[in-house]
């Protein structure tokens, strides 16, 4: 089997409500979708979130490098060479994980469609039945925040909400200690600082929160390694890498460092479902955690292959609604679980009248 031809598109489709981080105010989510075609007839997709402020690559950006860049690379190859393919992107566009990822991801769901079986029995089958979910505390004002929280979890029992800081610390301080009150006993709280604080910042901001309660781990709230692993020792809460580990070495620079002891995959930000596998085989080996962070619809889907396969995504993540979905059948959590599909390859398709409806270029 050779792939023949590949496609990428930009879509963009609203968001059920704005995510406020310390990057940006997002009221949308802006993906390429990516398909690869083959002289037997099967097709693969694949699907990258666009974050430029983060990941540093624009819609129009990875479209482009995909397709300028590439597609030459594996067009006319076998999509069962996953490896070699992927080693093939690098050579001619390094670093360049977003764009990677779509076309790395439609590999996978390829090479599942082909033999049969589902993306998780690739990776070694499977150990849970998909991600294990938290809930999500939106940034308003601490009452609103404080409802919330209390209102999500009288309809579902999650054991972890999450909520953004990162911004203006005194401000973070005063909405945590809202939404630890309202929240005591019932679950605990991530925060996610998204990189926005110094590590002056940091320090009394988090012992802070720690004094107030319920706080259950503390994600990427400083930028450079060295400042986590200076928090790590400071604080008795466990730190959780984003944005410190993009490729697996970085993941070995976390661990040497101490820097964190979980990580939150991202598939697009490492290139997506091979590295994300080697950074789990690290983080398995040093004894710490993994998240998989969900986004939406082929990428959730992928998300879930993993963390079915992977032992050691331990710590749930929040799934992210959107007001609509590109994939022909909606893929929605059951309670507290997205659960994996069990059809070979991702296991879903695109609904191609939605991909060109949500179509931005």
């Amino acid at each position: 089997m050779k792939i023949t031809n590949l496609n990428a598109v930009v879509v963009s489709l609203p968001r059920t409500d704005t995510l406020v981080t310390s990057y940006s105010q997002a009221t949308g989510a802006t993906t390429v979708v990516v398909t690869l075609d083959t002289d037997e007839g099967l097709v693969g997709i694949g699907q990258t979130a666009v974050a430029p402020l983060s990941y540093g690559e624009t819609a129009e950006g990875i479209r482009a490098n995909i397709l300028t860049h590439l597609a030459p690379a594996v067009i006319g190859e076998c999509p069962l060479d996953i490896e070699l393919l992927v080693k093939k992107m690098e050579h001619v566009l390094p670093d360049h994980w977003s764009s990677h990822a779509g076309v790395e991801i439609a590999l996978w769901d390829l090479k599942g469609k082909a033999l049969g079986v589902p993306i998780y029995q690739l990776l070694g089958g499977k150990v849970r039945e998909g991600v294990d979910l938290m809930g999500f505390v939106h940034h308003g004002e601490p009452a609103a925040m404080a409802a919330e929280a209390t209102a999500t979890l009288d309809h579902t029992p999650f054991p972890v909400l999450k909520m953004k800081i990162g911004l203006d610390p005194d401000d973070d301080v005063r909405r945590y200690a809202a939404v630890a009150t309202a929240v005591a006993g019932r679950s605990v709280i991530q925060v996610d600082g998204n990189a926005g604080y110094t590590l002056d910042q940091a320090v009394p901001a988090l012992a802070r929160m720690e004094a107030c309660g319920s706080l259950g781990i503390v994600e990427q709230p400083v930028a450079r390694w060295a400042d986590m692993a200076v928090l790590a020792r400071r604080l008795n809460t466990p730190l959780m890498a984003d944005e410190a580990i993009y490729p697996p070495p970085d993941a070995l620079e976390v661990v040497r460092m101490k820097a964190a002891t979980v990580a939150l995959m991202k598939i697009t930000k490492h290139g997506g479902i091979l590295n994300v596998w080697k950074i789990a085989s690290i983080f398995e080996a040093a004894g710490f955690d993994l998240s998989v962070a969900i986004y939406y619809d082929v990428i959730a889907v992928a998300a879930a292959h993993l963390a079915a396969a992977v032992s050691c995504t331990r710590w749930p993540s929040p799934y992210t609604y959107l007001n609509d979905t590109i994939l022909a059948e909606p893929y929605e959590p059951e309670g507290l679980l997205l659960r994996v599909p069990e059809k070979p390859g991702l296991g879903v398709e695109l609904d191609m009248d939605k991909v060109e409806r949500y179509r931005v270029q």
